[in-house]
């Protein structure tokens, strides 16, 4: 079977902004040749609101790395930025890799919510609203604090503008904060790179009470490369079998058409048997050895997730 692949989080426009090198070939883990193993292939790129500097730097940093993205982007006929789903069709008929922009981290907005419809503009279609400590957005995974009454009204602007709000790296409450906005504004929210709490209990995992909403209201989780976040690594590194076991725990929960990939390339180390988006071919080998169909294996590829963007974009 050819697999095509829609990943939902990676950061390698930030290191590629940070390394000075291009799309085509690199040393990322991403580049356009290894995702040549790919039929389509569609990436959020990510960019992180580096946690060594101020907000207003971060705004900043966001400017130049997407400008910089931009132009690697523009000087490669074979990848295409979208902001729309007919630019998304558009690119995969003239098969084109796409590119969806994002951004890891709100608090680069810095208590100005007029930022927002800047990177809308900008073709910033999702938005991680959280990453680590507690921000002008709320509380991240390592706090119990939630949402902020500016993060409240970012996330809110968010569903109204359509940004896709992403509650990765959020606190319980902060996710719980999201949900109750979510159910006001009957839209979806998603989780771009986060395992099962109840496959591995890391506080950056996704609680199965939260996936259950994510379920009820559209939306899709990516699961994660991060081997900190598969299992405990002081006795043993991570390998695709606990990336596996993650998929097999959200199937237990009935997540058959919400999961999909989002990796964290170039944001994490990865799996001692995957070293590039290419390898991702070897885990499809194992699903498939382990009862899954080529319906359900291109689902968790592909489908769910170019759905999801379908109807968002």
């Amino acid at each position: 079977m050819k697999l095509s692949l829609f990943d939902t989080h990676c950061d390698t426009a930030f290191e590629l902004y940070r390394r000075k090198e291009g799309l085509e070939q690199n040393t990322c883990h991403i580049s356009l040749s290894h995702a040549q193993a790919y039929e389509k292939y569609v990436q959020l790129f990510a960019i992180w609101s580096d946690r060594r500097c101020d907000d207003q730097t971060c705004w900043e940093n966001f400017q130049k790395i997407a400008n910089n993205f931009d132009q690697l982007i523009r000087q490669n006929a074979s990848i295409a930025q979208v902001k729309s789903n007919a630019e998304l069709e558009c690119a995969l008929a003239e098969s084109k890799r796409a590119a969806v922009l994002a951004v890891e981290d709100a608090r680069l907005l810095a208590g100005n919510i007029e930022r927002l419809p800047i990177l809308y503009d900008m073709g910033v279609r999702c938005m991680t609203l959280l990453w680590g400590g507690e921000t002008c957005i709320g509380g991240s995974h390592n706090t119990s604090t939630g949402l902020t009454d500016f993060g409240k009204r970012v996330t809110k602007g968010c569903f109204d503008l359509g940004i896709v709000p992403d509650i990765s790296h959020a606190s319980e409450q902060s996710v719980d904060d999201v949900i109750e906005i979510a159910n006001q504004c009957q839209k979806p929210f998603i989780a771009t790179h986060s395992n099962s709490y109840s496959a591995y209990a890391h506080t950056r995992n996704l609680r199965d009470r939260h996936l259950n909403e994510l379920m009820r209201l559209g939306g899709i989780v990516g699961v994660s490369m991060c081997p900190v976040h598969l299992r405990d690594c002081s006795q043993k590194n991570a390998t695709a079998d606990d990336v596996i076991r993650h998929i097999d725990r959200y199937m237990e929960l009935g997540a058959q058409n919400h999961v999909c990939f989002g990796c964290d390339f170039d944001g994490t180390d990865l799996p001692t048997d995957i070293t590039h988006v290419g390898d991702l071919h070897s885990i499809a080998n194992h699903l498939s050895v382990l009862g899954y169909n080529d319906e359900l294996i291109e689902k968790i590829f592909w489908k769910n997730a170019y759905t999801f963007f379908h109807n968002q974009l």
